[in-house]
């Protein structure tokens, strides 16, 4: 399957390039847990598009009318607080599914963060999809469990941790996340404010860590690009302590506040 070109944010013609169903750039992620079947089937849903960066893909308050499926690229979403404060929640990356509850408010706006191809499909057509195709509905529960989706976040963004070890693991989920991907290049391209409102706390301390880690020669800034670079990923590992707890979790019966399970078992 073949995406048109696009820019990254700053001018530069970026290709999307060929992504077929089976790469490890979905690894971990709802294309990535479908079978080979599953994956190519999925990947005729909805309607296609190739958008810019800084393009908006939803709009937090508007219904959500459609289920998003990101087939190359990332994106990140931003929510405003009533005091009208933004908070960066998370990093999607390619293989992700957005999907809220259909018809209902949608909690955050996200937006592409590079030049990114993606599916719209309508929610009929997903639950099609998930009644017909074996192991797809498990697949479908693993990806949005909230309780997974909980843990990981705690294993970074625990407020006891000190926001160097804080630091230390999210860089290295999105140094993770991102090195899957053979169409990125160039680090993390995070900059240490979106660190920070991702972790939730203010600029400073988040500075003063990346900071030391790279005096010590852990990561290295790139202006240029906007991006962080890891130079020493055993010190990173060492300094987070401990892998994240996430792999052999699995969602409950009737898990509150999950988007979907308990639903369609």
């Amino acid at each position: 399957m073949r995406a048109t070109a696009g820019t990254d944010g700053r001018g530069l013609e970026v290709q999307v390039g060929e992504m077929t169903a089976g790469t490890a750039v979905w690894s971990g992620r709802w294309l990535g847990l479908l079978d080979a079947a599953g994956r190519a089937a999925a990947l005729t849903l909805g309607v296609e598009q190739v958008l810019d960066a800084r393009t908006v893909i939803v709009q937090q308050d508007m219904p959500a009318d459609e289920v998003v499926l990101l087939v190359a690229g990332w994106a990140r979403s931003t929510s405003i607080t009533p005091s009208g404060r933004v908070v960066l929640h998370d990093i999607y990356h390619p293989g992700d599914i957005l999907a809220e509850r259909p018809g209902s408010p949608r909690t955050a706006t996200v937006t592409a963060g590079s030049t990114t191809r993606l599916r719209r499909i309508p929610p009929g057509d997903v639950a099609a999809f998930l009644a017909t195709h074996p192991g797809a509905g498990a697949a479908w529960r693993q990806s949005l469990c909230a309780q997974r989706r909980a843990a990981r976040r705690a294993w970074w963004a625990a407020p006891h941790l000190p926001v160097p070890r804080r630091v230390a693991r999210l860089l290295l989920e999105q140094h993770r996340a991102f090195g899957q991907d053979p169409t990125h290049t160039g680090g993390i391209p995070l900059v240490q404010r979106d660190l920070a409102a991702m972790l939730g706390r203010s600029v400073s301390p988040v500075q003063a860590a990346v900071g030391g880690l790279r005096q010590a020669g852990a990561l290295d800034i790139v202006s240029s690009s906007r991006c962080i670079r890891i130079v020493d990923l055993a010190a990173l590992q060492q300094l987070a302590g401990e892998p994240v707890p996430v792999d052999g979790l699995r969602c409950g019966p009737a898990a509150q506040g999950c988007v979907v399970c308990g639903e369609n078992r």
